[in-house]
């Protein structure tokens, strides 16, 4: 092949360096990153499904924000704090709910159309039922005695319009059932120490941006107040830790990113002695991240940060590709380089067809981490075949390396009945460790976190000072309108406040008990007393009451017209006092009705009578983290059983281009000693297996493809083989290099694929230099 000239070589790169420009370009403005972990669950087949992913994505738990304020002062100051942070908040409309004990505001201020459909919602004891006239006479009574007390009745003002205190009690109805303790009027710690608050916002936890906002929003209001000096603040929740990880994971990806760089740089500079090489080496890589992102974010509208980060990690074997490269062009002959392609080729199709049974799982990340991989990988083999060499520097040699020759000569050769005593005693180890530690699966969502153990430990502890009900079990009913769902969660009332009397639920929220049904609405309206009777009824029970009568004329007013009012909805009161609330247990779910019953305090004893209440009601009884871990075990499932069919399809492309039954044994039996040990060791070091050392196995399994093949190549002469163990070594080592840094990170998923990477990588180059049967082609 008649070597190209410089100033072809230099069109040439400039070519490949404009079409990475033009890719990042088509990146910049049309990658739409996402960061909603629930697209690594499957996408739902079934109600349950959507009602857990829509909870799991979006539930008041996803948008809770927790928030402390301690310091050296007084409880005092610290109320203060409270009660003036919350007042900065609720005038801005990112906020959908602030809440921090304060309840005279509540009861000071009037909704409108709450305090109108008073009769038709309230309690009925204070409201409907209140509207006899021993009642009534009860209720003026309870007035006086409030007034002779001389305390201060909050509602004073609203009484000629109530007497009866409906909307007082109907405010007091809205109150959680499970409180904090109160200090000085807010909540506080336990011990004191503590003002908590509890912030809803209107984003979803993976909307970082918005959680961002949040996020500034509330540490500039605290910063900016009188009170605030001398205190601190302190966050957690979903949306805190979403843009906390965030930061860390672009601080510290940084960090190990540039000391990885470095050292893969200074292990191929160190190899082939030129920077140019080491700088060309990059190209592949970059191309095949840029032609993957735009592949995935063509075919499914955005990118999930998890994939980016995860398909980067499997691009990982294509550090591989331009030093068998470099290794086998300098210098040699081309008849000699034809069958290093092929087995380049090879690895890389191997490889595909590993990554590509992710494509074609029920996981929309998955899918996207699939389809990146792949073509991230035939795109940076196809640089590295068809330009890298026509890019190397004329005249290039390779450096000598007597160290290698005498490494070769003495290096150790097993036999493969000891690969098979390697494999039988790996088999039996994981086996063991299976038998002890039951399940490997690691199916607990939390903790594909990336959030430090730290910050974890700090969220529990706030939310214990809290007394903070855990909101991972539920009630759910989904059903064609708003009315039907009201009318089924209104029957299953009774039941749940039997189950609470009993001591099974510590305390449930259940939207019924304050928006009725619009049947139980218009049944409580027919019930309402017209004037003259009720005129008549007040006047008997204000017989010697020393309050006039024409004081209480407004009440008599809103009780008629409340006889020509229509049935609430959640519409009527999307922006007032209880709008946020509704709409946390109220919510569309497509084109249904979903209606969300909250439970706290649930003891092991009450899961099966909730699910024979729920059976009975016509409902259903969702554990949230029950429910997300059946969902990641199904992932495990179904990643298995694509990745059988994967390995199987692998090896039949191995038969068909080896055709040979002792070859295609000698390259599998390391590969598959390499992939058992590692996990074995996984197990042993972490404890089980989640989603990150999942995948890092499917970047173990391309790399020991790629060491075993290049190992188990026929060599033409010793030279051959020479440059065939420079490039699998230095391959080895500038991977070795990059993932044991991630290996060091103090963010759990960073280590993780560090470390099974890190693992595999050793035990693949090992086994496949111990088990390499490479004699020259006679």
């Amino acid at each position: 092949m008649r070597l190209p000239t410089p100033a072809r070589r230099s069109i040439l790169l400039a070519a490949w360096l404009v079409v990475l420009g033009l890719l990042a370009l088509w990146n910049g403005f049309n990658l739409r990153p996402s960061t909603d972990l629930s697209q690594f669950l499957p996408r739902g087949v079934s109600q349950q499904d959507a009602v857990l992913l829509s909870q799991v994505r979006g539930g008041v738990a996803a948008r809770t924000l927790l928030l402390r304020i301690g310091g050296a002062r007084p409880a005092e100051a610290l109320a203060d704090a409270s009660r003036a942070l919350a007042a900065g908040l609720r005038n801005d409309e990112g906020f959908a709910q602030i809440a921090n004990g304060e309840l005279d505001l509540a009861m000071r201020e009037t909704d409108p159309d709450i305090f109108r459909y008073r009769y038709l919602i309230g309690p009925p004891g204070a409201c409907i039922d209140a509207l006899t006239e021993p009642a009534l006479r009860a209720a003026l009574e309870e007035r006086l005695a409030e007034l002779a007390s001389g305390a201060a009745m909050l509602d004073k003002e609203r009484f000629g319009a109530d007497p009866t205190a409906c909307y007082r009690q109907l405010l007091r109805a809205l109150i959680p059932q499970r409180t904090p303790n109160r200090r000085h009027g807010v909540w506080f710690s336990p011990d004191g120490d503590y003002a908590l608050m509890v912030v809803v916002t209107h984003a979803q936890a993976s909307d970082l941006a918005a959680q961002r906002r949040a996020v500034e929003q509330i540490r500039d209001v605290f910063d900016h107040l009188p009170e605030s000096a001398d205190l601190t603040l302190e966050l957690a929740g979903p949306g805190y830790f979403a843009v906390g990880s965030e930061q860390r994971i672009k601080t510290e990806t940084r960090v190990l990113s540039i000391a990885a760089g470095i050292a893969t740089a200074g292990i191929l500079a160190m190899a082939f002695r030129s920077a140019a090489l080491v700088l060309l080496g990059m190209l592949p890589l970059l191309s095949g991240i840029m032609v993957g992102a735009a592949l995935v974010s063509w075919l499914f509208g955005s990118v999930h940060g998890m994939t980016l980060a995860l398909g980067v990690t499997l691009l990982g074997v294509a550090l591989d590709y331009p030093v068998h490269v470099y290794a086998h062009a300098a210098g040699a002959d081309p008849g000699q380089t034809k069958p290093v392609w092929r087995t380049l080729l090879l690895g890389m199709a191997t490889t595909v067809l590993g990554y590509a049974a992710l494509a074609w799982t029920s996981f929309e990340g998955l899918s996207q981490l699939g389809v990146l991989a792949a073509a991230g990988l035939i795109t940076a083999a196809l640089t590295s075949r068809y330009l890298l060499p026509a890019l190397m520097p004329v005249g290039y040699r390779l450096p000598e390396r007597r160290w290698l020759a005498a490494f070769q000569a003495r290096r150790p050769h097993w036999s493969p009945r000891a690969g098979l005593g390697l494999l039988l005693l790996g088999l039996a180890g994981l086996g063991l460790v299976l038998s002890i530690g039951g399940n490997p699966w690691e199916t607990d969502i939390r903790r594909l976190s990336t959030v430090p153990q730290a910050e974890i430990e700090k969220d529990s502890l706030i939310r214990a000072q809290l007394g903070a009900p855990d909101v991972s079990r539920l009630l759910y009913v989904v059903a064609d309108d708003e009315a039907a769902v009201l009318a089924r969660l209104e029957a299953v009332l009774p039941d749940l406040d039997a189950l609470q009397a009993q001591g099974l639920i510590d305390a449930f929220d259940n939207v019924a008990r304050w928006l009725p049904s619009p049947q139980t609405q218009a049944t409580r309206r027919a019930e309402l007393p017209d004037p003259a009777e009720l005129t008549v009824r007040l006047a008997a029970a204000n017989a010697e009451l020393p309050f006039r009568l024409e004081r209480l004329a407004p009440f008599v007013e809103d009780v008629d017209a409340s006889r020509d009012l229509e049935p609430l909805t959640t519409a009527d009161i999307a922006d007032g006092l209880i709008g946020t609330r509704v709409s946390m247990l109220l919510q569309p779910l497509g084109d249904a009705w979903l209606g969300l019953v909250p439970l706290s305090g649930v003891a092991d004893e009450a899961v099966g009578p909730l699910d024979a209440l729920a059976e009975r009601r016509g409902i259903k009884y969702l554990n949230l983290r029950q429910g997300t871990a059946d969902l990641l075990a199904g992932f495990f499932a179904e990643a298995l059983d694509k990745f059988l069919i994967a390995a199987l399809v692998i090896a039949l492309a191995l038969a068909l281009a080896l055709r040979s039954l002792a070859r295609i044994g000698l390259v599998l039996l390391p590969i598959v000693i390499a992939l058992v040990w590692t996990f074995t060791l996984v197990i042993l070091i972490q404890g089980s297996v989640n989603l990150f050392h999942l995948v890092s196995l499917l970047l173990v399994a391309g790399l020991a493809v790629d060491y075993s093949l290049f190992l188990n190549r026929p060599a033409a002469d010793d030279a051959d083989r020479l440059r065939t163990l420079l490039s699998v070594s230095v391959g080895a080592g500038s991977s070795f290099a990059m993932f044991g840094f991630l290996a060091l990170s103090a963010i759990p998923a960073l280590q993780s694929i560090g470390l099974t990477v890190t693992l595999g990588i050793l035990c693949a180059y090992v086994l496949s230099l111990l088990l390499a049967r490479a004699e020259p082609v006679g």
